[in-house]
């Protein structure tokens, strides 16, 4: 075979010095042909030999046609669950009695993997006429512990601006928080949205592009004014856009693992990277600026935000708890036994009865956990006051360690009265600001005055400061400067304690 340098050696001879094609081929060894061939091409590379027909494989062509179709139907899987090239010649071996090498099979599933690669359509949008919204995930240190975030990823399609916020579940109602920041950031709503088949939005795929929709999504889309479009199944290239946001997001600013004290905080880092990526250049202009156009294009904001809270009926417990994915949740006293309804955010759960709001606490998302206010106890405490120093909302609630000192020093003054006394000082703590409360017990505990009386004078002395007179001016009264008043002699006083002592 004739090497490249050949080849060149070959074309520098005939069209620099000038030798014929029959004094390179005599020279050299080799055929005119071949020289010939080589003079007339432009490039340098060498010709490769075509087969007229392919070479035939009598061991892989019989079973060709099962891994084609084993290849097809495996398009319809989940992709972590296809079946890999080593899987199929497996297979081929101990079902099909297959003779020839893993390599052999390996070569087959590369060519058909070459023949079915995508060929995509350049797409071009209007104005406010599209977005696209997906979940990804990352990790990040949180609080000192590596944690698994899930980001809510939005772009606009136009403008190419992107949107990312953190949350810790995928639920219905961090999904419906992700649109309802997304669109203010934008400063409207796109006319159409494009989606995967998410749980949270369809609740079955019925034939073609139609979609049984669940009636908390229906909600969302009446609200926003919105046409939401589904991609088909596993086919995530549909919405190409923020599939490529996702990963770009985690490699140019997750990248190491950033620490972060809470979700706010990471959320702040997070909008300040879409703020950065506003500053990249598309067609002249940055993408802020073709935001700033395609924002008249939008659809307006409603005059009211969504409210993205996920609502589920709930009955209180005899210990006055309400059970929300596993974690209990506390509730004033009397609503215990009571049906009630509750609102979970992706930060606060809140409770409502028949009448109105009757509580609101930090969402939990661990698990079999107690959340308490100690406050919905008091009223029951003050009947049960042997229950006091075990009461699980005051073990495990906000109650600074002072009134526990506060508490005992009540018992020890008084062993029968002293926990009801106690409940006497948290009833102050639900009548005025609980800091208010904090520092009047402090301060009685370093006086070592143990007394519900001395809690409510000091905590008087704060609700109602003693007035301030200012210093009296002389120059304004000058009668006063005059004024002579005579020394007291305590001679006085004495001749009245004679008296008494002699009654």
């Amino acid at each position: 075979m004739i090497k490249v340098v050949d080849k060149e050696m070959i074309r520098r001879l005939h069209k620099v010095q000038g030798w014929s094609e029959r004094r390179i081929a005599r020279e050299f060894g080799f055929a005119r042909m071949t020289v010939r061939k080589y003079l007339r091409e432009d490039g340098v590379q060498a010709p490769r030999y075509k087969l007229s027909q392919p070479r035939a494989r009598p061991v892989l062509d019989p079973v060709l046609p099962l891994i084609r179709q084993w290849f097809e139907q495996d398009e319809q899987q989940p992709r972590k669950q296809r079946r890999t090239a080593q899987r199929m010649y497996e297979q081929l071996r101990d079902e099909y009695g297959y003779q020839g090498t893993d390599q052999s099979v390996r070569r087959a599933v590369r060519e058909l993997k070459r023949e079915r690669r995508p060929v995509f359509v350049p797409l071009s949008f209007e104005p406010g006429e599209r977005a696209e919204i997906d979940w990804g995930t990352a990790k990040v240190v949180m609080s000192g512990r590596i944690t698994e975030v899930h980001l809510f990823c939005a772009r606009l399609r136009y403008s190419g601006m992107p949107f990312v916020a953190a949350f810790p579940c995928e639920r219905q109602e961090a999904f419906f928080e992700g649109h309802r920041r997304a669109f203010e950031y934008f400063g409207g709503v796109p006319r159409a949205v494009v989606y995967d088949n998410l749980a949270t939005a369809v609740l079955r795929v019925l034939q073609g592009r139609r979609r049984e929709e669940r009636e908390a999504f229906v909600g969302l889309r009446m609200h926003y004014l919105y046409e939401a479009v589904f991609c088909n199944p596993a086919s995530g290239h549909e919405k190409g856009s923020v599939e490529n946001l996702v990963g770009a997001f985690r490699r140019r600013y997750l990248s190491p693992m950033p620490e972060f004290g809470s979700y706010p905080e990471l959320n702040k880092h997070l909008l300040e990277c879409c703020v950065k990526e506003g500053r990249q250049i598309r067609e002249g202009r940055t993408v802020a600026e073709h935001l700033e156009a395609e924002r008249s294009h939008l659809l307006p904001l409603p005059a009211h935000p969504f409210d993205c809270a996920r609502a589920v009926v709930v009955k209180a417990t005899s210990t006055s708890e309400v059970l929300f994915e596993t974690n209990r949740y506390s509730v004033p006293v009397d609503c215990a036994y009571k049906q009630l309804t509750l609102k979970a955010g992706v930060e606060h759960i809140r409770v409502y009865d028949g009448v109105g709001f009757v509580a609101e606490h930090g969402r939990c998302y661990a698990q079999g956990r107690r959340v308490s206010d100690w406050r919905h106890y008091v009223p029951l405490l003050a009947r049960k006051p042997g229950a006091v120093p075990f009461a699980a909302a005051l073990r495990n609630g906000d109650l600074a360690p002072v009134y526990e000192r506060f508490r005992r020093g009540l018992c020890d003054r008084d062993p029968d009265r002293g926990n009801r006394e106690f409940v006497r000082v948290l009833e102050l703590c639900v009548e005025h600001r609980a800091d208010l409360v904090t520092d009047a017990v402090e301060q009685a505990v370093g006086y070592e005055a143990y007394s519900v009386a001395t809690v409510q004078q000091l905590l008087a002395q704060q609700l109602n400061p003693s007035v301030k007179h200012r210093k009296l001016d002389l120059s304004e009264r000058p009668q006063l400067a005059v004024l002579s008043i005579p020394a007291v002699s305590a001679s006085s006083y004495n001749a009245l304690l004679e008296v008494g002592g002699r009654s």
